[in-house]
């Protein structure tokens, strides 16, 4: 193993190991992810658990707690950081981080741990975004500790062990800057996101485009797929691009723009079609922070930033309405149909996956029970369509299944509950989210009634 952040100016980190936990067992284990990650055998035997709890290091001396700030819900936090989360190294080039491991000196008046339900929560919905092809950081392994956390409710602990191929967020380099380091802290972004431009002649420009446009990028999937993430805090958008802190998001049921389902969201801030307005705006924090590291006076660096901050909604919107097509099943977002849907779903709030299916099966021959709305302008689409292009573009780029706000839900409360089989349990979940379907099961029914009372809460 390797610690990349220890190059970082050391004001940016605390050397810490995590705290030991009483009772530590494997609840859910990744055996995907950890092929994919080629893990040393030291990891998978015996003492597996140990190791995925933090009572046992594979490298005691590099484990530490970054540093970082954030503006929550529009409000500046100036000292953040892993308050309950220690990064152990590299694996093969990727972040091993665990959360729920201890205490820091960035805990503020947090008591380091995560409760089992969150927990399972990051697991599942984080493998459900990798395996409908959102970017987005995994879960390998989730442990539990034998200990209480008290929440809410009392809760059982649990320390989850994430994967990432970076945990740069926007809100470290608002640390950076605050601590005089900006330009130390952009030269190590540049050496780990985009080495190729360290020798350009602006790199730190094309630094904040790289991040720009793996936000788009992101951005668009979640809007493809219907994800809210629920708390788009600058503190919780990594510059990769990567999908991370899974506390409060949800999954978009009734295509509804204003839907919120965070319970402390209560001005409707990261609404579902809020997302794009926030993340353009989380940008504009990132670009804050470049100002001093551009070329020229201070004047014309803001007007350079500001031009590309703007340049983001073009950008986005361009690849948005693509996928928008495509979810339609055309190659260009220029026929007039394609508007005329999207009305349609907004006046009509059809589940948002459902309808894009049961458009698919009526493409492929089928005969699905459209709504009485939509009859008319499907007869249109059918003859305005290329069917093979269509259904090849539709079917890459709709999801047959998502992880329903009620199904998640249900494995969660198996988990509360002790159910013994809970790793089976959520591996034919994530199984059937892959397309393998299990006969016999209610999944990929929607429940409006459920998502009309649904609350997430952070609850970590």
């Amino acid at each position: 193993m390797q610690q990349r952040y220890l190059a970082l100016p050391d004001s940016l980190y605390q050397v810490i190991k995590p705290r030991k936990v009483d009772d530590p067992s494997l609840l859910l284990f990744n055996q995907e992810l950890a092929s994919e990650l080629d893990l040393p055998q030291q990891l998978l035997g015996k003492d597996a658990a140990e190791y995925f709890s933090g009572n046992r290091l594979v490298a005691p001396e590099l484990s530490l707690a970054l540093g970082y700030s954030g503006h929550q819900f529009g409000y500046y936090n100036p000292q953040l950081g892993d308050g309950r989360a220690h990064m152990l190294g590299q694996i093969n080039g990727f972040d091993w981080q665990l959360k729920g491991s201890g205490l820091t000196k960035y805990s503020r008046s947090g008591d380091g741990r995560c409760a089992l339900g969150p927990a399972v929560r990051e697991y599942i919905m984080s493998e459900a975004m990798h395996i409908l092809g959102v970017p987005t950081m995994r879960t390998l392994a989730v442990t539990t500790t034998g200990e209480t956390v008290y929440r809410q409710q009392p809760e059982a602990g649990a320390v989850v062990s994430r994967i990432g191929r970076s945990h740069l967020r926007i809100g470290s380099f608002q640390y950076a800057s605050a601590l005089g380091v900006i330009k130390e802290m952009a030269d190590f972004a540049i050496d780990q996101l985009c080495p190729e431009m360290v020798n350009a002649a602006n790199p730190y420009l094309l630094l904040y485009l790289t991040v720009q446009q793996n936000q788009i990028n992101t951005l668009v999937h979640w809007y493809r797929v219907g994800f809210i993430h629920g708390v788009m805090n600058t503190d919780n958008i990594a510059l990769s691009g990567e999908t991370f802190d899974f506390g409060p998001c949800a999954m978009l049921g009734e295509y509804k723009l204003e839907q919120v389902y965070s319970s402390i969201d209560h001005q409707g801030r990261y609404a579902f079609g809020n997302q794009k307005l926030i993340m353009q705006w989380n940008l504009a924090r990132f670009a804050e922070t470049l100002i001093p590291l551009m070329p020229g006076s201070e004047q014309e660096a803001i007007a350079l930033l500001t031009q590309e901050v703007d340049s983001f909604s073009d950008a986005f919107l361009q690849a948005y309405g693509h996928m928008c097509a495509n979810k339609l099943g055309f190659n260009q977002n220029r026929h007039p149909l394609i508007s005329e849907f999207y009305e349609l779903l907004r006046t009509h709030a059809w589940d948002y996956t459902q309808i894009f299916n049961q458009l698919y099966h009526r493409l492929n021959g089928g005969n699905p029970q459209l709504p009485d709305e939509l009859i008319a302008w499907s007869e249109q689409w059918l003859r305005a369509v290329n069917h093979k292009q269509a259904l090849m573009l539709m079917s890459t780029t709709n999801p047959k299944a998502i992880p329903r706000n009620h199904e998640v839900e249900r494995l969660i409360e198996a988990v509360g509950n002790e159910q013994q089989d809970i790793q089976q349990q959520i591996d034919n979940y994530l199984n059937y989210l892959k397309g393998n379907v299990y006969t016999g099961t209610s999944w990929g029914n929607p429940d409006a009634k459920f998502d009309q009372q649904y609350q997430t809460f952070c609850g970590t």
